[in-house]
């Protein structure tokens, strides 16, 4: 049997996945000098601050040992535990180096499509009420990707 993370675990893990999303997207805007994609980048920094926020708050009135709603599902337990430790063992990307827009374009696209997933399998976890929320987010999170992939598109 699957151990099923406590409700409290899985916002922690997003909250952590928000904030590489903001560094990345801060130095991103600090190293582009086209207006535009300076610019693409704050936005995108700023909606995952937004996002952060909205996590933070809800762990806040979270209690630790929440079980989440969903029934044990084998196959998605075992997908958030592998993705939460691939995501903690996997050193990130090193924007100081960075010198290649395209592969921070395709690691920001990664992301922006593992927040997907990650997200869409977070609402099973969470009370009715909050879905709508999550579906925001997701909604954000998928237009991140879209915005990356025009832009890609254009280098």
């Amino acid at each position: 049997m699957t151990k099923i993370f406590y409700l409290s675990e899985i916002l922690k893990f997003a909250i952590e996945k928000e904030k590489e999303s903001e560094a990345l997207y801060k130095a991103l805007s600090g190293k582009v000098s086209v207006k535009e994609m300076k610019d693409l980048f704050h936005q995108l920094m700023l909606e995952e601050v937004q996002h952060e926020d909205f996590y933070t708050k809800l762990l806040a009135a979270t209690p630790k040992e929440q079980t989440p709603r969903v029934k044990e599902d084998a196959e998605y337990e075992a997908y958030m535990q592998e993705m939460i430790r691939e995501s903690r063992f996997t050193p990130p990307l090193n924007l100081e180096k960075l010198t290649d827009m395209k592969v921070a374009i395709d690691y920001g696209i990664a992301r922006e499509k593992e927040s997907v997933l990650f997200y869409v399998g977070l609402k099973n976890y969470l009370p009715s009420h909050e879905e709508e929320k999550i579906d925001v987010i997701i909604k954000e999170e998928t237009q991140h990707m879209i915005k990356l992939l025009l832009l890609k598109k254009h280098l």
